[in-house]
């Protein structure tokens, strides 16, 4: 009886329990590096804006603490949405792997070994984890062959395949990114600046919808712009929004980017309906 094997009921509720608890871990340190990133953006808008204007608006530690609470609450719910999906996709091949041991004729103790043995690899990232959304929707953001920006419904067509550092690795640096911007962005409006500039590389990684809107201004608060910075938001993405001070000397202007961009390459592809490399 020692070496009984447990249900795979049993082994669901041990599972389920550690990824309730890796939840709770990574939820704290989420809010806690978001917090942090979005008071650097804060930071550094405020160094970029005294180098170029002498008028700064002051604010109070109560209104500014407000504004960053309700947009770090915001930012950190939306990521760990992300990563609660993926560790649900995590303990899910994880019981798979369980009944699959558990139907094998060996003893609970060789088991128990084999089981904790890949818990341990895929946490240390050396098993692949699969999120199957396949024919599912997500929303996305394209930019049309006019620069225009619309969202779009978009049909999953491939499973995601990622293992657990590489995913951390992506989100974090992804999460911080998406917070400084929006620090950044929160302190130039609150100095009175309405419109920013859509910039950053035109490298082998920069994604063509991005390069395509490079140089592009907006004004905050209008759907353009709302769209735009939800392209911010996108993995791994290196592209900023900074201030657009409607001033020749400080700005940077089109012409440079539209320059850029033919020398990368980038062009419509009309037969597939998207911006690309040429």
């Amino acid at each position: 009886m020692a070496d009984e094997k447990p249900n795979p009921e049993t082994v669901d509720k041990i599972i389920d329990k550690i990824v309730t608890k890796v939840n709770a871990e990574q939820s704290d340190y989420i809010a806690e590096e978001i917090a942090k990133a979005f008071v650097d953006g804060v930071t550094q808008a405020e160094k970029e804006l005294k180098k170029a204007s002498s008028t700064l608006q002051s604010a109070t530690e109560e209104e500014l603490s407000r504004q960053q609470k309700s947009a770090i609450q915001q930012l950190s719910a939306e990521h760990f949405g992300y990563i609660a999906e993926f560790n649900a996709a995590v303990g899910e091949q994880l019981k798979r792997e369980a009944r699959n041991l558990l139907q094998q004729e060996k003893g609970y103790s060789e088991v128990k070994k084999e089981i904790l043995q890949y818990t341990d690899d895929v946490f240390g990232g050396k098993e692949t984890v699969m999120i199957d959304r396949v024919g599912q929707t997500r929303n996305i953001i394209k930019v049309g062959k006019d620069g225009a920006l619309r969202e779009v419904e978009k049909t999953i067509t491939r499973p995601y395949h990622s293992s657990v550092t590489d995913y951390a690795d992506m989100l974090s640096r992804t999460s911080t990114h998406s917070a400084w911007e929006r620090g950044r962005a929160s302190e130039y409006q609150r100095q009175g600046f309405g419109r920013w500039q859509f910039v950053g590389p035109i490298d082998e990684r920069s994604r063509p919808d991005h390069v395509a809107i490079l140089g592009n201004v907006y004004e905050y608060g209008t759907e353009q712009s709302d769209y735009a910075l939800r392209l911010l938001d996108e993995p791994n993405c290196r592209h900023r929004a900074v201030v657009y001070f409607e001033d020749e000397e400080l700005d940077t202007p089109g012409d440079f980017f539209e320059q850029q961009k033919e020398q990368a390459g980038l062009k419509w592809d009309e037969e597939k309906d998207e911006w690309a490399f040429v």
